[in-house]
């Protein structure tokens, strides 16, 4: 097959969801929102009115190109021993049209990272890992972290009516691990072992 045959296909290929879907090709949007977290497993809508629970969007970028998109997050978070920090998440998901520009299914997974500084209470920055290990961030690089830091999944709607967008989703931590995916055989049972969930809603607005 001739290589512009190929290049054809692909084209063809990331234009057939936008003419379905009746929404933009490109969509980069940059938002803000709430995420509801609550600390204790069990009914979700119980813990509504706690402020604890609610912790609120420090940004977010997205960008997708026809159905394939990815996401940057950023949640300042409060830990255990109550220290200030904040969680970053990287998320490469699929925005699958259901109804036009009106509502699309997202599903996705990503790695994550929480970065806590110095504070009052602790002299020295840390990168707090899966299953509440910590780490000094001088001895341990942000790429290491991040392979060491739960994965996060995603499902929920997303909604573009011109230059706003609206989504609502739920977010889950992950027991694995990006570095147990890439070197266990059985990451697959691993990374549906949820250990928290959210529910996240961000509006955001259209950049081009």
């Amino acid at each position: 097959m001739h290589k512009s045959t190929l290049i054809l296909i692909l084209i063809m290929i990331l234009m057939v969801p936008s003419a379905i879907g009746a929404r933009s090709l490109l969509n980069v949007s940059l938002g803000f929102g709430a995420t509801y977290s609550p600390e204790e497993a069990g009914d979700i809508s119980l813990g509504f009115q706690d402020p604890d629970n609610w912790m609120f969007s420090g940004g977010e970028l997205s960008a997708r190109l026809a159905f394939m998109q990815g996401q940057a997050m950023v949640y300042p978070i409060t830990c255990s021993d109550d220290a200030q920090g904040v969680l970053l998440i990287g998320m490469g998901s699929l925005s699958l049209p259901v109804l036009g520009s009106v509502l699309a299914l997202e599903f996705g997974a990503g790695p994550s990272v929480t970065y806590m500084p110095t504070s009052s209470s602790s002299s020295r920055s840390y990168y707090e890992l899966a299953n509440g290990e910590r780490a000094d961030a001088e001895e341990k690089t942000f790429t290491e972290a991040m392979f060491a830091s739960p994965v996060y999944l995603q499902i929920g709607l997303g909604s573009e009516v011109g230059p706003v967008g609206l989504r609502v989703r739920y977010l889950m931590e992950s027991s694995a691990t990006l570095g147990s995916v890439f070197t266990s055989s059985q990451w697959w049972g691993g990374i549906f072992a949820i250990d928290k969930a959210s529910l996240s809603l961000a509006l955001a607005l259209k950049m081009f």
